[in-house]
């Protein structure tokens, strides 16, 4: 994700999609940025640098409930500080 240049242009490609018509492009792209947040070292931090968590949080209010879903996961994988005690 973060590519040689160290700019994380594919992180900025998702946040762009969550702006998408499609509420199924818009689906994708909030789990694709919680998993990025879950599993990339200091995640959680690139993707509040970048303004993802403001971008995904509106659409928790989505009519689509499949969104409404994913972009909850999405703000709550971006929430939590240690996934050791998640379980």
């Amino acid at each position: 994700m973060e590519g040689s240049d160290g700019d994380f242009h594919l992180l900025k490609v998702l946040i762009a999609l969550l702006s998408s018509q499609d509420e199924d492009v818009a689906t994708i792209a909030c789990y694709d940025i919680g998993e990025f947040v879950r599993h990339y070292p200091n995640g959680r931090a690139i993707a509040k640098r970048l303004g993802a968590k403001e971008l995904v949080m509106p659409l928790i209010e989505h009519e689509n409930v499949e969104l409404q879903r994913h972009a909850l996961q999405c703000v709550s994988k971006i929430m939590v500080q240690n996934w050791e005690f998640v379980k």
